[in-house]
């Protein structure tokens, strides 16, 4: 479905978040605060804006991002070519469930709009755990279902229109399947108990918009 809709994702998520997903980013990287010379890793890259704020944010960083959609990284890759930054970052297939990677390699993980479309969340926190340093951070951007009723109202007034503007786009299906994930997907204090459970610490989460978007964040505890 995302290798379907991968040419036009960039420009659907900028009319469906009328603009504001680049915020939203910008504040997801804040929160992973990364450092020079630290490695980093985006699951669920997509096409890779995340891995790009990174670069934007912090000097002399590494940056692996995974996704399962071959469309989508072919993008990634030829922004990466077009900044010129193509020995700061990887792209590569790869599985959320079954991290091609060595424990404690990554200082930092990010993942945006990727934790829904996931079946075994908690295995894939255990996973994201495993990679990390002690003292790593993950952060987590993704579209939550909005607790206060008048914010609910609008966005239900709003969500049918996401399907026309995916639909003008080439991905009208895709996009209602996007829509119906965020209804399914868990409360935050839901997210943040799978975070705990998983053996995070300092676990939190920062609502944006109204809570139609959220962060959330925890810690790998440090060693001791």
């Amino acid at each position: 479905m995302f290798d379907r809709i991968a040419k036009n994702y960039d420009a659907a998520n900028r009319a469906i978040s009328m603009g504001m997903d680049k915020g939203w980013r910008r504040k997801t990287i804040k929160e992973l605060c990364p450092f020079r010379g630290g490695r980093y890793l985006d699951i669920g890259t997509g096409t890779g804006d995340l891995v790009f704020e990174i670069l934007d944010q912090s000097a002399n960083v590494l940056v692996d991002g995974i996704d399962p959609a071959e469309q989508m990284l072919e993008i990634a890759r030829s922004k990466a070519a077009k900044r010129g930054v193509g020995d700061a970052v990887s792209f590569l297939t790869a599985d959320a469930l079954d991290l091609p990677m060595g424990s404690e390699t990554f200082d930092g993980i990010v993942s945006g709009f990727c934790f829904r479309n996931i079946e075994r969340r908690q295995k894939a926190l255990e996973e994201m755990l495993r990679v990390l340093k002690p003292g790593g951070k993950l952060v987590i951007l993704e579209a939550t279902y909005p607790s206060n009723p008048l914010v609910r109202l609008g966005y239900r007034l709003y969500t049918p229109w996401v399907p026309v503007i995916g639909k003008i786009l080439g991905g009208g299906a895709a996009y209602k399947y996007l829509m119906d994930s965020i209804e399914n997907f868990p409360k935050p204090e839901v997210v943040m108990d799978m975070f705990t459970e998983a053996g995070f610490v300092e676990v939190h989460c920062s609502p944006l918009t109204f809570g139609s978007v959220s962060i959330f964040s925890g810690r790998k505890q440090a060693a001791v």
